[in-house]
């Protein structure tokens, strides 16, 4: 695509809260956005942080133009945390496409021009690609998370099955986003990413999941077991709102090797033969995400990926229906 001198045809709509120790590399990298700076704005909305967050943005962006700070203090009518944040910068932004990333991840250089690449005719709506940073084996698994779940939700989009949308690596057309009457019109939901996708959808607008390694972006891992467990538990309440399709996926992924055990009682052999060509599906799966991304260095860890994928499946039904509120960015939901 060619844009005329001058004029912002992409914006970039960050929401920051309490980020001081990702901030600046996610700046960095839409800094070396291979994109002409002339038609790119960047607007960065600081949610009311109360680290060193504002002060990182600010000293950063100083004498980049294409750069714009928000404070963000105002709530807006019926939402909330990242949703009220975004709804704010969308009014600010003057772009044909909005793009959004989160403060914590890093995107490729070729991420805006790979991206609107998959905009033509009707698209409404382009999902990206993420994975962790490489920090050790349990940022690994992670990662091969993703790759499984977006490679399932890139299978079914071939069909025109829409899945859920992924916040921080997803960009929309401005049209799109007026036409649903934008997050005010939507209303808050903890999972705002899903949200918008499905009203998108609902509006009849074209989706894409893509699949290149040119729009992958990498992500801070979570930092322990207690901020994962609390992550899940968002999540979850994401997938419970999804379509069914999904919601079986989750819900039979955790409760397959309990169903197996019990199967064992009763039938052993069958109950080993079901549980060997499970694992030969999702390891096989895992295994060509991993090659049509080209991201290699995850081969290591796929034959212990099914072990991984079984028990967080378990724990995410569990931490979700177990009673308390949601925690999200020190704020609860």
């Amino acid at each position: 695509m060619s844009f005329p001198e001058n004029t912002v045809q992409v914006s970039i709509l960050l929401a920051a809260r309490n980020e001081e120790n990702n901030i600046e590399k996610c700046l960095k990298s839409l800094l070396a956005l291979d994109f002409p700076k002339n038609n790119l704005e960047i607007c960065i909305g600081d949610d009311d942080s109360n680290d060193r967050t504002a002060e990182i943005i600010q000293n950063f962006i100083k004498d980049k133009p294409q750069f714009r700070y928000y404070k963000i203090s105002e709530t807006l009518a019926g939402l909330k945390g990242k949703a009220n944040v975004l709804a704010q910068l969308s009014h600010k932004a003057q772009g044909q496409y909005f793009f959004f990333c989160d403060a914590d991840i890093t995107v490729p250089s070729t991420w805006i021009t790979s991206m609107l690449g998959h905009f033509v005719s009707n698209t409404g709506i382009v999902v990206g690609v993420t994975r962790m940073q490489k920090t050790g084996v349990l940022a690994d698994l992670l990662s091969l998370e993703w790759l499984f779940i977006l490679s399932i939700m890139r299978f079914l989009s071939l069909f025109r099955i829409p899945m859920t949308g992924l916040g921080n690596n997803m960009a929309i057309s401005r049209e799109a986003y007026q036409a649903v009457g934008g997050y005010e019109k939507i209303g808050f939901s903890i999972v705002e990413d899903y949200a918008l996708f499905k009203a998108i959808i609902r509006k009849k607008y074209g989706f894409v999941q893509a699949f290149k390694s040119e729009i992958l972006a990498f992500s801070e891992p979570v930092g322990s077991v207690k901020e994962l467990i609390t992550q899940r538990k968002r999540w979850m309440h994401g997938i419970m709102q999804s379509p069914l399709t999904l919601k079986i996926c989750v819900i039979a992924s955790a409760l397959f090797v309990p169903a197996m055990a019990v199967l064992g009682i009763w039938d052993p052999q069958r109950s080993m033969d079901m549980t060997v060509s499970h694992y030969l599906f999702i390891t096989g799966i895992t295994a060509l995400a991993v090659i049509l991304l080209k991201q290699l260095d995850l081969a290591k860890i796929i034959l212990l990926f099914w072990f991984y994928l079984m028990g967080i499946c378990l724990v995410m039904l569990i931490i979700y229906l177990l009673p308390g509120k949601t925690v999200w960015k020190e704020r609860e939901y």
